[in-house]
Protein backbone atom coordinates (compact mmCIF):
# COMPACT_ATOMS: atom_id res chain seq x y z
CA UNK A 1 0.00 0.00 0.00
CA UNK A 2 1.51 3.54 -0.91
CA UNK A 3 2.17 5.87 1.71
CA UNK A 4 -0.16 8.09 0.51
CA UNK A 5 -3.22 5.55 1.05
CA UNK A 6 -1.96 4.66 4.19
CA UNK A 7 -1.53 7.69 5.39
CA UNK A 8 -5.38 8.60 4.16
CA UNK A 9 -6.50 5.03 5.88
CA UNK A 10 -4.75 5.92 9.28
CA UNK A 11 -6.63 9.89 8.85
CA UNK A 12 -9.84 8.39 8.05
CA UNK A 13 -9.69 5.76 11.15
CA UNK A 14 -8.89 8.77 13.57
CA UNK A 15 -11.49 10.64 12.38
CA UNK A 16 -14.27 8.19 13.07
CA UNK A 17 -12.67 7.12 16.62
CA UNK A 18 -12.82 11.43 17.45
CA UNK A 19 -16.80 10.99 16.11
CA UNK A 20 -17.27 7.90 17.79
CA UNK A 21 -16.16 8.96 20.99
CA UNK A 22 -17.89 12.35 20.90
CA UNK A 23 -21.00 10.77 19.66
CA UNK A 24 -23.40 8.41 21.31
CA UNK A 25 -22.76 5.05 20.43
CA UNK A 26 -26.14 5.05 18.30
CA UNK A 27 -24.70 8.15 16.53
CA UNK A 28 -22.43 7.69 13.73
CA UNK A 29 -20.11 10.25 11.56
CA UNK A 30 -20.67 10.98 7.88
CA UNK A 31 -18.04 12.58 5.73
CA UNK A 32 -19.29 15.98 4.13
CA UNK A 33 -18.46 15.78 0.66
CA UNK A 34 -19.50 19.80 0.05
CA UNK A 35 -19.29 21.07 3.51
CA UNK A 36 -18.41 24.66 2.56
CA UNK A 37 -14.44 24.76 3.89
CA UNK A 38 -12.33 24.48 0.92
CA UNK A 39 -10.54 27.33 -0.30
CA UNK A 40 -8.39 30.02 1.13
CA UNK A 41 -8.76 30.93 4.41
CA UNK A 42 -6.61 33.73 6.31
CA UNK A 43 -6.27 34.08 10.26
CA UNK A 44 -8.00 37.32 11.79
CA UNK A 45 -7.64 36.16 15.08
CA UNK A 46 -7.96 34.52 18.02
CA UNK A 47 -10.97 33.68 20.55
CA UNK A 48 -9.56 32.86 24.08
CA UNK A 49 -12.43 32.31 26.87
CA UNK A 50 -14.38 34.90 24.74
CA UNK A 51 -11.67 37.15 24.56
CA UNK A 52 -10.73 38.39 21.20
CA UNK A 53 -7.29 38.95 19.86
CA UNK A 54 -6.91 40.20 16.61
CA UNK A 55 -4.02 39.56 14.17
CA UNK A 56 -1.24 40.44 14.67
CA UNK A 57 -0.70 38.68 17.62
CA UNK A 58 2.31 36.88 19.80
CA UNK A 59 1.29 35.76 22.94
CA UNK A 60 3.58 33.16 24.62
CA UNK A 61 1.93 30.92 26.74
CA UNK A 62 3.26 28.33 29.81
CA UNK A 63 3.71 24.67 28.47
CA UNK A 64 2.52 22.83 27.88
CA UNK A 65 -0.08 25.35 25.87
CA UNK A 66 1.03 26.32 22.42
CA UNK A 67 1.74 29.99 22.03
CA UNK A 68 -0.93 32.05 20.16
CA UNK A 69 0.73 33.74 17.21
CA UNK A 70 -0.96 35.27 14.16
CA UNK A 71 0.57 37.49 11.17
CA UNK A 72 -1.45 39.27 8.71
CA UNK A 73 -0.58 36.50 6.01
CA UNK A 74 -1.52 33.04 8.41
CA UNK A 75 -3.49 31.10 6.16
CA UNK A 76 -4.71 27.32 5.70
CA UNK A 77 -5.60 26.33 2.47
CA UNK A 78 -7.84 23.50 2.27
CA UNK A 79 -8.28 21.54 -0.95
CA UNK A 80 -11.71 19.34 -2.33
CA UNK A 81 -9.06 16.48 -2.83
CA UNK A 82 -8.72 16.27 1.24
CA UNK A 83 -5.17 18.04 1.37
CA UNK A 84 -4.33 20.94 3.04
CA UNK A 85 -1.13 23.92 3.27
CA UNK A 86 -0.91 26.07 5.96
CA UNK A 87 2.00 28.22 7.47
CA UNK A 88 0.28 27.81 10.73
CA UNK A 89 2.77 25.85 13.42
CA UNK A 90 -0.52 24.02 15.19
CA UNK A 91 -1.45 22.43 11.58
CA UNK A 92 2.47 21.44 10.77
CA UNK A 93 5.60 19.93 12.00
CA UNK A 94 9.08 21.25 10.94
CA UNK A 95 9.15 19.82 8.39
CA UNK A 96 5.85 19.50 6.70
CA UNK A 97 3.43 22.79 5.84
CA UNK A 98 0.79 20.70 4.11
CA UNK A 99 -1.00 17.38 4.56
CA UNK A 100 -4.03 15.52 4.82
CA UNK A 101 -7.12 16.27 6.38
CA UNK A 102 -10.96 15.22 6.92
CA UNK A 103 -13.97 16.99 7.51
CA UNK A 104 -16.89 15.04 9.49
CA UNK A 105 -20.65 15.94 10.45
CA UNK A 106 -21.01 14.16 13.60
CA UNK A 107 -25.02 13.51 14.48
CA UNK A 108 -26.72 15.16 16.25
CA UNK A 109 -24.00 18.20 16.73
CA UNK A 110 -24.01 21.41 15.25
CA UNK A 111 -20.66 21.84 14.91
CA UNK A 112 -18.05 19.40 12.58
CA UNK A 113 -15.06 17.87 13.72
CA UNK A 114 -11.62 17.95 11.58
CA UNK A 115 -8.41 16.08 11.46
CA UNK A 116 -5.25 17.18 9.97
CA UNK A 117 -2.34 14.75 9.56
CA UNK A 118 0.86 16.76 8.16
CA UNK A 119 3.08 15.12 5.60
CA UNK A 120 5.80 14.89 8.30
CA UNK A 121 7.18 11.11 9.00
CA UNK A 122 5.80 10.65 12.59
CA UNK A 123 2.23 9.91 13.59
CA UNK A 124 0.95 14.06 14.00
CA UNK A 125 -3.01 13.48 13.50
CA UNK A 126 -4.98 16.91 15.50
CA UNK A 127 -8.90 17.22 15.92
CA UNK A 128 -10.85 20.08 16.06
CA UNK A 129 -14.43 21.48 16.39
CA UNK A 130 -14.85 23.77 12.77
CA UNK A 131 -17.99 25.80 11.87
CA UNK A 132 -18.20 27.67 8.71
CA UNK A 133 -20.97 30.48 8.65
CA UNK A 134 -21.86 31.44 5.48
CA UNK A 135 -21.63 35.14 4.65
CA UNK A 136 -24.02 38.41 3.94
CA UNK A 137 -24.38 39.73 0.98
CA UNK A 138 -20.54 41.57 0.26
CA UNK A 139 -18.71 40.19 3.43
CA UNK A 140 -16.34 36.56 3.29
CA UNK A 141 -17.62 33.78 5.39
CA UNK A 142 -15.89 33.32 8.29
CA UNK A 143 -14.61 29.46 9.78
CA UNK A 144 -13.96 29.05 13.40
CA UNK A 145 -11.70 26.29 14.38
CA UNK A 146 -11.53 25.15 17.98
CA UNK A 147 -10.69 23.29 20.75
CA UNK A 148 -10.81 23.01 24.63
CA UNK A 149 -7.43 23.14 26.15
CA UNK A 150 -7.14 21.53 30.13
CA UNK A 151 -4.56 22.83 32.15
CA UNK A 152 -3.93 21.00 34.79
CA UNK A 153 -1.89 23.24 37.08
CA UNK A 154 -5.04 25.11 37.13
CA UNK A 155 -7.84 22.44 37.02
CA UNK A 156 -9.50 24.75 34.25
CA UNK A 157 -10.79 24.40 30.81
CA UNK A 158 -9.65 27.12 28.36
CA UNK A 159 -11.67 27.48 25.13
CA UNK A 160 -9.07 28.17 22.36
CA UNK A 161 -10.92 29.30 18.97
CA UNK A 162 -8.45 30.24 15.34
CA UNK A 163 -10.71 32.65 13.64
CA UNK A 164 -10.88 32.79 9.80
CA UNK A 165 -12.32 35.01 6.72
CA UNK A 166 -12.48 33.70 3.72
CA UNK A 167 -9.71 34.68 1.31
CA UNK A 168 -11.41 36.79 -2.13
CA UNK A 169 -7.94 36.26 -3.92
Amino acid sequence: MSSNLWRRVVLIGAMLAVAFAAASPAQAASTKADSGHYGKWVQTGWNIDDRVLPCPVDLALPAPAPSIVCTDDTFLVLKKNGRYATNMSVFKTIAANKGVYEVAKLAGDKQDAIVFDDDGTGDSLRAYRVQVRRAAAGSPATMTISTVFSNPRTEADMNIKMVFARSTN
